[in-house]
């Protein structure tokens, strides 16, 4: 016996055994289980591309000249790849994948609504000091500065246009008595403007060797406005 495919039969045509078993017989087989699936399609019985339904499981599967083999069906994906930040994958059955959030993710800066962080640090950034104290919020929005010069400029640079804030932890020296001067702030390379501060009292640094300040830069649309906590100790 061998499945032969399509036949259309003509009328008052003889229909032989033969075309029962070739062209007939082209069925989907139901069988309680794969027993009764082995039981009743013995091997002599057996020709490819032969489908068969087993109710216990629901499979629906056919034989490939060789074994029964589950139908999965046509379909362009041959595995899945666990990206970046996740592990998992597979190239067949059910497969899982896991978020595995232990390196560095970029966001793009995409918005994050309804999260809840417990157990969270921030990047500090070792700011350079020098008449001009340049800090990028590219490299995370807190810094520490040990002050050996005069401030005269300060440029701030990849500050998103929303809100946001940038702390520094502002060490004076061994010399101490460093200022810093607050008239001369850029904004992603925008003109100079004065940061604006409570009342319009200015800042003024603490003078002591080693003291230290702390002044969080707040900037509205790009507009810096100075808080300051001085001398601690």
């Amino acid at each position: 016996m061998a499945l032969s495919g399509y036949k259309e039969f003509s009328t008052g045509e003889v229909l032989t055994a033969a075309n029962v078993n070739d062209y007939l017989m082209q069925v989907v087989m139901v069988f309680a289980d794969a027993t009764a699936r082995d039981s009743g399609i013995a091997g002599g019985k057996r020709q490819e591309g032969q489908f068969y339904f087993l109710k216990n499981t629901n499979e629906l599967g056919f034989y490939d000249g060789s074994n029964f083999v589950a139908f999965i069906g046509d379909g362009d994906i041959s595995s899945v790849v666990a990206g970046t930040n996740i592990s998992g994958g597979g190239t067949s059955g059910a497969v899982t994948l896991n978020l595995a959030i232990d390196a560095a993710v970029a966001f793009a800066d995409q918005t994050a609504s309804a999260i809840v962080l417990k157990d969270y640090a921030e990047t500090e950034q070792a700011v350079t000091s020098g008449a001009t104290l340049t800090i990028s919020l590219a490299n995370g929005n807190t810094g520490t500065v040990t002050l050996g010069h005069n401030v005269t400029d300060i440029d701030f640079t990849n500050v998103p246009t929303d809100l946001v804030t940038f702390t520094l932890v502002v060490t004076q020296d061994g010399t101490g008595s460093r200022t810093m001067a607050i008239n001369a702030i850029t904004v992603n390379a925008d003109s100079h403007q004065t940061a604006k501060t409570a009342g319009g009292a200015g800042l003024t640094l603490s003078t002591a060797a080693a003291s230290i300040d702390i002044l969080t830069f707040m900037f509205v649309d790009e507009t810096p406005y100075l808080f300051s906590q001085l001398a601690f100790a």
